[in-house]
């Protein structure tokens, strides 16, 4: 009896786990959010003759898909978020253009970030979203992976080494 009691309970942990951790994440089931998207793609070539009309437009945006900007590590604004999730580094940084405009196409708010390692070579690093605080990027960083169906790390950027001084004392 006291082994069926000590089973129930770990069963009753684990179960309060996974649901708190189901939570957490924001609740949804993966891809959840990307499910409608497509059944209103299929639903929307109903007739033959619209179809070329919108292989045409679809056309245009696939040749010339927009910037994704890109921006070196120094240039960190005091007023801007300090922590992102990195979600990929590439040393091409045509690459490194392809993967944030894939991301930016599902509605990802994604920069490049070009940073030098210390043999001086150049590496792209595709960072999503711009938060004040660790506790709010990794809120997030589930629901970002989930999106970009890969998983990625938050990470700290730098603050500049010189602050302006605010005229006036503390105002």
């Amino acid at each position: 009896m006291k082994k069926l009691l000590i089973g129930v309970l770990a069963l009753l942990l684990l179960l309060v786990a996974f649901v708190g951790g189901y939570f957490l994440a924001g609740g949804s089931v993966p891809g959840g959010a990307e499910d409608p998207t497509p059944a209103e793609a299929k639903a929307t070539p109903a007739t033959p003759a619209a179809a070329p009309q919108d292989a045409a437009k679809v056309e245009p945006e696939k040749a010339a898909p927009a910037a994704v900007p890109v921006r070196p590590i120094a240039t960190v604004n005091a007023a801007t978020a300090r922590f992102s999730v990195e979600l990929g580094v590439f040393r091409s940084a045509g690459n490194a253009q392809d993967f944030a405009a894939a991301l930016a196409g599902r509605g990802l708010p994604v920069e490049i970030v070009e940073t030098m390692d210390a043999a001086g070579g150049q590496w792209h690093r595709v960072r999503a979203g711009a938060f004040a605080d660790r506790w709010q990027a990794e809120a997030r960083r589930p629901s970002f992976e989930r999106t970009a169906g890969i998983g990625g790390v938050v990470v700290e950027e730098p603050l500049p080494a010189v602050q302006p001084a605010k005229a006036g004392g503390g105002e």
